[in-house]
């Protein structure tokens, strides 16, 4: 019998994108899978989403993002876990060949390409994607990397939540999944490749407006503030700050990643200095 794969899913108002997702994930090729969803919840109607799928399990967290992902690991049933975003669109085969990929590994990160790029943000998201995973070799250092793993072992993921700073679960909504790579990473070293640039594993549903961009990065200013405070992840939380390093070779990619990254940093900037007595936002 093949082995559960538990698929966790957080969700806060996540309605105009969810829909895909979880068609996503009921076309896996991979049959024996469950579908978790942490919600913290949600006013948009993502909830009648959610009701349409049958055999979804769904529960309730109020807090951020590392929080609820650390929810979803603990009522996981499955030998491996899945952590999959709300705007994700997953290859169908990506879960059987994760699962496949752990024969030799520890845990996987997924090649990752934008869902149709065709506004100016979308297209620069996209750029970053492309660059990034183009060298990956550059960026898979879990301080200062931005190739992060999707797909561990169960036990590797407890381990790696069992060893976090307790406080910083219900604060973290930037950086989530680099802190679960760093603990991860000091457990095990054993990280694949699922997907390539012909065919991706997952693509992301980019942020569909200027003022989706802003509220997001904004949120993840506040949200940095409140670990910075909190004295944990130095070194980790420094490293996010750098912008792309300039790759010759591809100075197209180089130059619309590097637009992004300044674009972003100026409503995290904002959300850093002014949001100190800020309730941190939703998810």
């Amino acid at each position: 019998m093949k082995e559960l794969v538990s698929i966790t899913i957080p969700t806060y108002n996540n309605k105009k994108t969810l829909r895909k997702t979880l068609e996503s994930v009921k076309k896996q090729t991979y049959e024996n899978i469950e579908i978790i969803i942490i919600d913290s919840n949600s006013t948009d109607g993502t909830l009648e989403i959610i009701n349409e799928f049958k055999n979804v399990k769904v529960f309730q967290y109020e807090g951020t993002l590392l929080g609820a992902r650390g929810i979803g690991v603990k009522k996981a049933k499955g030998k491996f876990i899945a952590l999959v975003d709300s705007d994700h669109i997953l290859d169908s085969n990506t879960i059987k060949n994760s699962v496949k990929s752990m024969k030799e590994f520890d845990m996987a990160w997924f090649y990752e390409r934008s869902w149709k790029p065709k506004r100016l943000l979308e297209i620069l998201y996209d750029a970053d994607r492309e660059l990034v995973q183009k060298y990956s070799k550059d960026f898979i250092n879990p301080i200062g990397g931005v190739i992060l793993p999707r797909f561990y072992k169960k036990d590797i993921l407890i381990k790696a939540f069992e060893n976090m700073p307790k406080k910083i679960l219900p604060l973290c909504v930037a950086h989530d999944h680099a802190i679960i790579y760093l603990e991860a990473y000091k457990l095990s070293k054993k990280l694949g490749k699922i997907g390539n640039e012909e065919k991706p594993a997952i693509f992301h549903q980019e942020p569909w407006s200027w003022t989706n961009l802003f509220k997001k990065t904004y949120r993840y200013g506040v949200t940095t503030r409140k670990l910075v405070e909190n004295k944990v992840y130095p070194k980790l939380l420094q490293s996010k700050n750098k912008g792309r390093k300039i790759k010759f070779a591809d100075l197209g990619l180089s130059f619309k990643s590097n637009v992004l990254r300044f674009m972003r940093a100026m409503p995290y900037l904002y959300g850093y200095y002014t949001g100190k007595n800020k309730k941190i936002p939703g998810l």
